[in-house]
């Protein structure tokens, strides 16, 4: 009997047409998103429960399990809620799209293939990637004086003043300490884990279904909405625009994490510089921006992306 893989009279290895080579098969895009939520959901109660209990075996105050934080809160209520916000973001998004994406695409190796972290980016798409958020803040700003003039149902309204009010709490920064676990808690954790949600798995699951500025535009909707803070809405969906358009023109998480970090560690020591007087700028008052300032945005914005595009470089990324 001969063997299979064995030319003949030749002694030498070649294809055998029966050997098939196994590849996982791709996940249902719905099942996919509705085990994220799960997954979300519960990861976010088990924070909870473990925030509790921490709550309750160093004797704090209950009333910091509602997250709601005075602006002239003490440091230590301010230490207390930034322990609360950090393991309550740990838990939601880096634990829960961990957990999904192990569940989903095995083995680790394979995790960082599809989220299309396994290798650094380059400096020039991370700079552009920075530069375009530092571009779009006239722009941001100016949505959202627009997003204020919508009509809010006063029950929502009542909660935005609530999350603003614990927002300039823990923007009180009295020394350096302070602000670099403001930078770690409003500007590290938030690049990484709700860009490994939001741009890793939902926009990335939708890309599979839609088209690319489909899923862009609803992911970073789904991205804006879960915040709920509606008078930001509009601000915080343009932001999701341009890191889901750095990521899919990138095809590196890796660059919409670092866009990600600048914008909100650029609000965070703007607003530190301000309590220390060494800027005029305060960032919790409403700025006024004209529409000229925007219009400029949108120009630089346009001529930044198109300038841009010599600079993606597009290689399928095997899954």
């Amino acid at each position: 009997m001969e063997e299979r893989g064995m030319s003949h009279g030749e002694g030498q290895d070649t294809p055998d047409p029966e050997v098939v080579v196994y590849q996982q098969p791709e996940p249902q895009v719905r099942l996919v998103l509705l085990v994220l939520l799960g997954a979300c959901l519960l990861f976010a109660l088990l924070g909870g429960i473990l925030f509790q209990l921490i709550v309750m075996v160093a004797g704090w105050d209950p009333a910091v399990l509602t997250g709601a934080l005075a602006a002239d809160a003490p440091p230590a209520e301010r230490w207390q809620t930034r322990l609360l916000l950090a393991i309550s973001h740990i838990s939601t998004f880096l634990l829960a799209g961990w957990a999904v994406l192990r569940f989903f695409y095995p083995p680790v190796d394979r995790v960082f293939r599809y989220l299309k972290a396994a290798q650094l980016p380059e400096t020039r798409p991370l700079l552009i990637g920075i530069l375009l958020m530092l571009v779009a803040i006239p722009l941001v700003l100016y949505t959202y004086n627009l997003n204020q003039a919508l009509p809010i149902p006063e029950a929502l309204r009542a909660l935005e003043e609530q999350a603003n009010e614990s927002i300039k709490g823990l923007l009180q920064m009295d020394n350096l300490l302070e602000l670099l676990a403001n930078l770690a808690l409003i500007a590290l954790l938030p690049a990484f884990g709700e860009e490994l949600v939001f741009r890793g798995i939902v926009q990335q699951q939708l890309m599979r279904r839609m088209g690319p500025w489909a899923a862009i535009l609803l992911g970073a909707a789904i991205f804006s909405f879960i915040h709920f803070q509606f008078e930001g809405f509009l601000p915080r969906m343009l932001l999701g625009v341009l890191l889901g358009w750095l990521y899919w023109r990138s095809q590196n998480i890796w660059v919409p994490v670092g866009a990600h970090f600048v914008n909100n560690a650029f609000q965070v020591l703007a607003q530190y510089l301000y309590r220390q007087d060494i800027s005029t700028i305060d960032l919790e008052q409403d700025i006024d921006v004209p529409w000229t300032a925007a219009a400029v945005s949108v120009v630089l914005l346009y001529g930044i992306v198109r300038w841009s595009e010599p600079n993606w470089v597009h290689k399928p990324d095997p899954q």
